[in-house]
């Protein structure tokens, strides 16, 4: 809603003419003190000259703020020519930064895929040799070798002392993106903290995972702002003395 100068000076024309009454309210008032006519005349006088010289104020804010916002949408075109060097940079860095950023997310989705069909291969290869051991009489508990296959369908494979376990290429798959996230955006993103039992699985079941995928190079974070409240703020001003 756009407002007029004459809206402005209306309003306040009409907070000025309230307090010219709560000024003979005060008057009225001041030769009658024990007056509770006076009073309550006084009281609402002033209720309402305050009322409106509020109302008068803040719409003189609102006009004052329009009209800095009308000179500033006048004076746009000359601000952008004035500053179109600086809009052709952007423009040539930003979609340039796009392109890289397309490519890259591009060869993220290609290495995902890659690592979900590895996984499946993973886990089928895993399920055949489970049931060829199970099949011949090697169970899992038995030897050095052998597999079984559980009521809930989890497989397990042991060769020669080493065990294997399935390992879910969507669990994999997030235990990554944790870690760099972890590592290039901060180890307090959310993606960190959101993906933390996910993983968790991971590490449980396949520890010797973290230890052969070497991590990514960590940047170098700014420390998170500590936040203090008054009583340790206290507590550590006696603790120093």
């Amino acid at each position: 809603m756009n407002i007029s100068k004459e809206q402005v000076e209306q309003a306040e024309a009409k907070a000025s003419a309230a307090e010219d009454e709560r000024d003979v309210a005060t008057r009225e008032l001041e030769s009658s003190p024990y007056s509770e006519l006076a009073s309550m005349k006084h009281t609402e006088a002033a209720r309402l000259a305050a009322q409106l010289r509020a109302n008068a104020r803040e719409l003189r804010l609102a006009w004052e703020r329009q009209v800095e916002e009308e000179k500033r949408r006048a004076s746009r075109p000359e601000l952008e020519k004035a500053a179109a060097a600086e809009i052709r940079e952007a423009g040539r860095d930003m979609d340039a930064r796009w392109k890289v950023l397309v490519e890259a997310v591009s060869a993220a989705q290609a290495a995902l895929v890659a690592l979900a069909d590895v996984g499946v291969a993973y886990d089928e290869a895993l399920a055949g040799h489970v049931e060829v051991l199970a099949g011949v009489g090697l169970d899992f508990n038995g030897g050095g070798s052998g597999g079984e296959r559980s009521m809930l369908g989890a497989d397990r494979l042991k060769v020669k002392g080493r065990e294997f376990h399935p390992v879910e290429p969507g669990l994999l798959a997030a235990w990554a993106l944790r870690r760099a996230a972890e590592a290039r955006l901060s180890p307090n993103h959310h993606l960190v903290h959101g993906l933390e039992w996910q993983c968790r699985g991971v590490d449980l079941t396949h520890p010797e995972l973290a230890q052969q995928v070497k991590a990514p190079a960590a940047k170098v974070f700014p420390a998170p702002i500590r936040v203090v409240n008054a009583f340790q703020a206290e507590l550590a001003a006696r603790t120093a003395k």
